[in-house]
């Protein structure tokens, strides 16, 4: 049968028929993203009693400074064994032991049993004995002169690092003034799920600021029988606050049988401050970054051991330069709420599909050499394949996580191979590397940004298969083709020259740097911190370091090297390089926690700026580096 179209104008016509289909899920993403961008700010009440000794004000009034410069909630936790016994609350707390002297009757419970004594006048005596008959099975209560001795079932050393009871006086603080509380409860020893549950439907019922739930410790309370927790916890319409980098036992199973109420957080403990060295600027850095490029809806703020003394000025100081940082990006201020429940729809899978198998037919008819026309079998076999399969990632998670990674990893390699090979037309080839990467990452980030994906509870399969496949295939197209003047044959024949050995060194060595520093702060130097924070400023989202100092500008190389007709062997390496900018940019948009249209950005601007930085080199090379190298030659001959 005759051709019908030519395969690229058809091959632009799937790509379109993609982002189409991806319409509907695209939409409901953009319309989440949107509507959700309120940030909240949160401080450990303990902090907020340090800093209010600090100054020798009322916890009250610094609280009133501390919430005009943004803070909007305070974090309570629970009080371990050594909370109580170091004197946290206004209660007694040690071994039964401790406390014989003062029982009339000889008790027979076990002496190393722990024991809280509280005194009848205490106002929060009430509230504390009804906690603890909720919270603990086999509670003890003894009458003493001094007040009410409960006794719990569990010894003093088993509730050390254990939570006994809330921060009663901090549950009390924040229902006086109003303000959110993130309650924290702490691993439990020796409390069934039930009780677990039970003792968070006590709490919420008789302190209604509470208002998330944000667990603490080495273990979720209750685990492994979070099912009563997760049920109670919906009923109460609480959410979890899901910190972040964060690593407890059952946060998986929690946060599984939360979904959708969850409220992504990000904190800076102060031993990773300490051991990373990290400054002022960086740390106002980080928690700006996690808001505009992490989707974070819940900063947890510390007055950090920086400031010396006198951390209050300083607190406000920095927290007053994330809110007008994060405002001036168009962030509100306010506690957050949870995004809605969203699920991808078939469209979308076909959409997915689509490009796949768009990619590999444009791949495959390129290496093997098929005509440039396509006819009508060959393109209803297309649809229906991609039909299918789009059907297949819909219904059966296997196939879904399969086609995600080799489609983000075609996409990168047919981007590269469209923008190298239209080195003749150079605008045209980027531009056109430019839309595959951009319809394809649509397309993806239509179908595979659920909430879990969004809530990084179903991470994407795909990443670092978009990093090694591409350039493997692009060097067997290459090689085949004879695009670089070798074949695989003559390469492993003839030694290596000193020339590929440099340029190979120095990729890895790049590609080790780069390994190294992603999400890695520590490794960055403070000048390029401030080279960051211009960029961010300038261009609203900073591009990857990746795309525009090292991946473009190999494309731009390769065009003018083709182009002129020089370094015909060591062409490839920079054909290589340029589909590492490629990768980069697909990769964004699987970035699924992050704003899809900041991705967009984030990749365009990335284009722009690496097109720059290679035009420089070229220029750099033609009026700086060969004149020095010609002068260079003559003085050795």
């Amino acid at each position: 049968m005759g051709k019908i179209l030519s395969f690229a104008k058809l091959f632009w016509i799937f790509l379109l028929a993609a982002v189409i289909l991806s319409g509907f899920d695209l939409f409901r993403r953009v319309v989440i993203e949107h509507d959700h961008r309120t940030v909240g700010f949160i401080v450990e009440y303990r902090d907020l009693v340090l800093l209010s000794r600090q100054t020798g004000e009322s916890v009250d009034h610094t609280w009133d400074r501390v919430k005009d410069a943004g803070v909007v909630g305070v974090c309570v936790s629970e009080l371990t064994g050594k909370d109580l016994a170091a004197g946290l609350l206004p209660v007694q707390y040690g071994s039964l032991a401790a406390f014989k002297p003062i029982l009339h009757l000889t008790s027979e419970l076990p002496l190393d049993r722990a024991a809280i004594l509280v005194e009848n006048s205490n106002p929060m005596f009430g509230a504390i004995a009804d906690y603890l008959q909720t919270r603990y099975r086999g509670i003890v209560t003894l009458s003493t002169p001094e007040g009410t001795l409960i006794v719990l079932p569990q010894a003093t050393d088993e509730l050390a690092d254990a939570g006994v009871m809330p921060d009663f006086s901090a549950l009390a603080f924040a229902e006086k003034t109003r303000v959110h509380v993130a309650y924290r409860p702490q691993s439990a020893h020796g409390v069934d799920g039930e009780r677990t549950a039970g003792g968070m439907e006590w709490l919420k019922r008789n302190y209604q600021s509470i208002s998330c739930v944000l667990p603490a410790g080495q273990i979720i309370s209750g685990y492994p029988d979070l099912g009563p927790l997760t049920e109670t916890l919906k009923e109460l319409k609480l959410p979890v606050a899901q910190a972040e980098f964060v690593r407890q036992i059952g946060t998986s199973e929690l946060y599984s049988g939360m979904v959708p109420s969850i409220i992504p957080l990000h904190s800076l403990v102060r031993d990773e401050l300490i051991s990373r060295r990290y400054s002022r600027e960086q740390v106002i850095e980080r928690m700006v970054r996690a808001v505009h490029e992490r989707s974070i809806r819940l900063l947890l703020l510390r007055p950090y051991e920086l400031y010396s003394v006198g951390k209050l000025i300083p607190f406000i100081e920095d927290t007053m330069t994330i809110r007008e940082k994060l405002e001036s990006r168009g962030y509100v201020l306010g506690w957050p709420e949870t995004i809605p429940l969203r699920t991808s729809s078939p469209g979308s899978a076909v959409g997915v599909a689509l490009v796949f198998f768009a990619c590999v037919w444009s791949y495959s008819r390129r290496f093997c050499g098929f005509g440039d026309g396509i006819s009508l079998i060959e393109t209803a076999v297309i649809l229906s394949c991609a039909a299918a399969m789009g059907f297949c990632a819909w219904k059966v998670s296997v196939v879904s996580k399969t086609l995600g990674g080799l489609t983000a990893a075609m996409i990168a390699a047919e981007a590269t191979l469209w923008a190298l090979d239209a080195y003749e037309k150079p605008i045209y080839g980027m531009l056109a590397g430019l839309l595959v990467t951009v319809a394809g990452g649509v397309a993806i980030a239509s179908f595979y940004g659920t909430t879990q994906a969004m809530l990084r509870l179903t991470p994407f399969s795909g990443v670092k298969l978009t990093l090694l496949l591409p350039p493997i295939l692009i060097a067997a197209n290459d090689l085949k083709l004879r695009i670089h003047p070798e074949s695989l044959s003559d390469l492993l024949r003839r030694p290596p020259f000193w020339g590929e050995l440099i340029l190979a060194g120095c990729a890895l060595c790049a590609a080790a740097v780069l390994t190294v520093r992603s999400d890695n702060v520590s490794f960055v130097p403070g000048w390029e911190v401030h080279f960051r924070d211009f960029l961010e400023r300038l261009m609203w989202v900073r591009p990857r370091t990746k795309e525009f100092l090292v991946g473009y500008p190999c494309m731009i190389v390769y065009f003018v090297a083709e182009k002129r007709g020089r370094i015909e062997n060591y062409r490839e390496i920079f054909r290589l390089g340029a589909s590492m900018a490629f990768a980069s940019a697909v990769n964004s948009f699987c970035h699924f926690h992050t704003i899809l249209i900041l991705s967009a950005i984030r990749v365009v601007n990335g284009w722009l700026l690496g097109i720059a930085v290679g035009f420089i080199i070229i220029v750099m090379i033609d009026y700086v580096g060969r004149p020095l190298w010609g002068k260079l030659t003559r003085l050795l001959a």
